[in-house]
C-alpha cells in the first residue's frame, strides 16, 4: 500500500480537474501538451514520493509521448491532430503499464494485450481497496474523527461567509475589474448553471477514482506482466508445415498473377490500358485504397502463420522464410503499384487530404514490411510490437512534421503550372495549416493570373471568416497563431476582392458576380 493514501487522490484530482479546465468547452490546443506533461509528473512525482525510478526505457517513451503532445498544438489538420492524441493516449496507457520496469520495450503482441488488460482492470478496483483501507485505519484510531471534524469545518464555514461577504462586497466597490471577476464567478453559481455543474462535478469525481487507480498500477503494480522469455512460444504452434506452405504458396500464386497484370497493364503505360476499353485515368484511380488493404491484412497473416506454424526442421524454418520472403516482396509491388496508381489519379484529379493519407501511408507500409522482413530472417519476430509501436508513433510524428495541407496547396499549385485547373473552392476549406502556402504561392511570378485570382480570393474569404475574437488561451495553437499574423500582414494582396455578406452567407465580388467563401475546416 501507498505510504500516503492523500497523495494519490491529490493528484488524480489534479489530473482529472485539468481535463475539465483544459477541455471543457474549447479546442484542443496547447491544453493536450499540458495535460500531457501534467499526468506523467504526477506519476512520476509518486514514484519518487515512494521511493522508486522510472525504467530508462519509460524516460524514452515519456520524450515520444511529448513530441506526439505538441501535434495538436502545432497543426491544425484535423486527421493530423487526431492521429497525435489517439497515439499519445495509447502510449501514456503503455507508460502506466511499465513506468517503473520498462518492459514495454521487451514486449512481444501477446504481453501488451495481457499487459493493457491488466492496466485496464486495476485502473476501476485499485481504488476500492485504498478505499476500504482507509476506512479500517480510521475506525482504528479514532472513531468520532470524522464526527468532529465535519462539525468543526462546518461552523468554520458559517462565520467565513458574512466576513468573506461584507469585504467582497467593499472590494468590489472599489475596483471595477475585480466586481467583474467576481460577477462572473457568481454567474457560475446561479441556478439555471446549476446541471451543467452538477455534470462536471460528477465526471470530475468519476475520472479522479479511475485516474486513482491508473496511477496506483503505475506506480505500486500489485503484479507485473513479464515479458515472455525467448524460448516460450504463449500458443503453441498447432498448424502443420503442409498446411501452413499451401496457405502462403497458394497467396503468393495469387499475388503474382496480380503483379503480372500490373507489369503490363499499369507499369506498362496507357498503350496497354487502352487496349482493355480503359482509360488511363480510369485505371488508376480504381482500387488503390484496396491494395493497401491486401497489404495490411497480409502483413497479418504473415504473424499469425509465424504464430501457430509448426517448423520442425531447419528445412521447414529455411521454406517459411522463403515463402514468407516471397509473399513480402510480391507485396511490395502491390503497394508500388497501389502508389503509381495514386499518383496517376492526383496528377488527372489533384491531391486531397484522404489522398495524401494514403500517399504518404504507402510508403511507410512499405518500410514497415521491409523491416518485418528482416524480423524474420534474423529469427526475431518476437520484436514485432516494438516495432510496430515505433512505426506507428513515427507515423503521428511524420503527419505533424509534414503538414498535409500546406503540401495539398503546393502540390495543386504546381499542377496548374503543367496545364491543370486549380480548385480554389477546396483549397480556401482547409485548416489554418495551409495558409503560409497559399500566401507563398501567390508571390510566383510564373503563377498563371487565374489560379492566382483564385487564391486570393480564398485568402479574402479566409480573412473575413478568421476569428476576431482571439480563443481561450489553452485553444491556442502556433499554426493558427501564424495564420493570423500572416492574413493581417498582407491584407494588400487581395484588397481588389472585397468581402461582403448577405442571408446565404459570405461572398466575394468576382466580375460583377457574387461568389460565395466556403467553410472553413472542411472534411473529406
Amino acid at each position: 500500500m501507498p505510504k500516503s493514501h492523500r497523495s494519490f487522490w491529490a493528484v488524480a484530482f489534479l489530473i482529472s480537474a485539468g481535463i475539465d479546465f483544459l477541455f471543457w468547452k474549447k479546442s484542443v490546443g496547447i491544453s493536450f501538451f499540458i495535460w500531457s506533461l501534467l499526468a506523467m509528473g504526477g506519476a512520476v512525482y509518486l514514484l519518487y514520493r515512494e521511493g522508486h525510478r522510472p525504467a530508462r526505457e519509460s524516460i524514452w517513451l515519456g520524450f515520444m509521448i511529448t513530441g506526439l503532445a505538441l501535434i495538436p498544438l502545432i497543426r491544425t489538420e484535423p486527421f493530423t491532430r487526431s492521429v497525435g492524441v489517439l497515439v499519445a493516449l495509447f502510449a501514456l496507457m503503455v507508460l502506466a503499464t511499465t513506468l517503473r520496469n520498462g518492459y514495454w520495450s521487451a514486449y512481444t503482441i501477446w504481453d501488451v494485450i495481457r499487459a493493457l488488460a491488466v492496466f485496464l482492470f486495476s485502473s476501476v478496483t485499485r481504488p476500492f481497496t485504498l478505499l476500504i483501507t482507509r476506512s479500517d485505519s480510521l475506525k482504528s484510531t479514532q472513531g468520532n474523527f470524522i464526527t468532529r471534524q465535519g462539525w468543526a469545518v462546518l461552523r468554520g464555514v458559517m462565520l467565513a461567509l458574512p466576513v468573506v461577504g461584507v469585504l467582497a462586497l467593499l472590494l468590489a466597490s472599489a475596483d471595477i475589474v475585480f466586481a467583474e471577476r467576481l460577477l462572473s464567478v457568481w454567474n457560475v453559481l446561479r441556478l439555471e448553471n446549476l446541471p451543467e455543474l452538477l455534470f462536471r462535478v460528477f465526471y470530475i469525481a468519476v475520472f479522479t477514482f479511475i485516474f486513482c487507480g491508473v496511477l496506483l498500477h503505475a506506480v505500486l503494480p500489485s503484479s507485473d506482466v513479464q515479458p515472455t522469455p525467448i524460448d516460450k512460444r504463449i500458443i503453441p504452434p498447432f498448424l502443420g508445415w503442409t498446411e501452413s506452405s499451401i496457405v502462403l504458396g497458394s497467396v503468393n500464386l495469387l499475388f503474382l498473377f496480380f503483379v503480372v497484370l500490373q507489369f503490363r497493364y499499369l507499369f506498362g503505360g496507357q498503350v496497354n490500358i487502352h487496349e482493355t476499353g480503359f482509360t488511363y485515368a480510369e485505371y488508376a484511380r480504381r482500387g488503390f485504397g484496396e491494395l493497401v488493404w491486401v497489404a495490411c491484412i497480409t502483413l497479418l497473416l504473415i504473424l499469425i502463420l509465424n504464430t501457430i506454424s509448426q517448423r520442425e526442421t531447419p528445412a521447414h524454418q529455411r521454406g517459411f522464410i522463403f515463402l514468407n520472403s516471397l509473399l513480402i516482396g510480391l507485396v511490395l509491388v502491390i503497394l508500388a503499384s497501389a502508389w503509381q496508381r495514386l499518383t496517376l489519379y492526383e496528377q488527372a484529379y489533384g491531391f486531397t487530404r484522404l489522398r495524401t493519407y494514403t500517399f504518404i501511408f504507402i510508403p511507410w507500409l512499405g518500410l514497415l514490411m521491409l523491416t518485418v522482413l528482416g524480423l524474420l530472417v534474423a529469427h526475431q519476430m518476437r520484436r514485432v510490437a516494438q516495432v510496430i509501436f515505433l512505426f506507428t508513433v513515427g507515423f503521428g510524428w511524420l503527419l505533424g512534421i509534414w503538414n498535409i495541407d500546406g503540401w495539398i496547396v503546393r502540390q495543386n499549385v504546381q499542377r496548374t503550372l503543367e496545364g491543370y485547373d486549380l480548385d480554389g473552392d477546396y483549397l480556401q476549406s482547409l485548416s489554418a495549416d495551409a495558409v503560409p502556402e497559399i500566401i507563398r504561392q501567390t508571390q510566383q511570378k510564373d503563377l498563371p493570373e487565374a489560379a492566382r485570382h483564385e487564391l486570393l480570393i480564398g485568402l479574402a474569404c479566409r480573412t473575413s471568416q478568421f476569428p476576431s475574437l482571439k480563443p481561450a488561451w489553452q485553444s491556442f495553437n502556433l499554426s493558427e497563431d501564424r495564420a493570423g499574423k500572416l492574413l493581417s500582414m498582407n491584407t494588400s494582396l487581395w484588397q481588389a476582392y472585397p468581402v461582403k455578406k448577405d442571408t446565404n452567407g459570405v461572398y466575394v465580388i468576382q466580375n460583377g458576380t457574387p461568389r460565395y467563401c466556403q467553410p472553413l475546416n472542411h472534411w473529406d
